[in-house]
């Protein structure tokens, strides 16, 4: 299954965003630590988010949360970067946290990771995008075949008056 995650919102101490599947469009919220720009600054460790690129995704058992959870593979400059249940930044060390934000902090989030869970158990080849906001309908549609821009700009309406 593909996934998106578009970063929309960077804080001093946390990064939140939008995970899109390929099966469903829009799922769920997301909570990064803090991004940085990986040209001018260097990497804290436990406080900084991930480069964004593309990255394949496996299933595995997680001795730290006593479940399979999602592992990405090949992360430049991190090593166990996993997609988890938490609510706020210091429940993530690089990994990606889902749920349904609110006031900055994620909300439901063990709910939702068993909903992801479930729609990655239906499939066995997985992979993650990670962009940031401006890249983001250019890589919806190159994901996701169905993705149809929302275009609105009021013409369909004139049509109707």
């Amino acid at each position: 299954m593909k996934m998106l995650l578009v970063r929309t919102t960077f804080a001093d101490d946390r990064t939140l965003g939008e995970l899109y599947l390929e099966s469903t469009g829009i799922f769920c919220d997301t909570l990064e630590p803090h991004c940085i720009d990986w040209q001018k600054e260097k990497k804290v460790y436990g406080k900084t988010a991930i480069p964004e690129g593309r990255y394949k995704v496996k299933l595995a058992w997680s001795q730290k949360r006593g479940r399979v959870v999602p592992w990405l593979e090949k992360v430049p400059h991190f090593t166990g970067i996993q997609i988890h249940p938490g609510n706020v930044p210091k429940h993530t060390k690089g990994c990606i946290l889902v749920g349904e934000e609110s006031s900055g902090l994620l909300l439901n989030s063990n709910s939702v990771f068993k909903s992801l869970m479930n729609q990655l158990k239906e499939d066995v080849d997985h992979e993650i995008t990670i962009v940031s906001e401006k890249d983001k309908e250019k890589e919806l549609q190159k994901l996701f075949p169905w993705y149809k821009p929302d275009n609105d700009d009021g013409e369909e309406l004139e049509k109707f008056l």
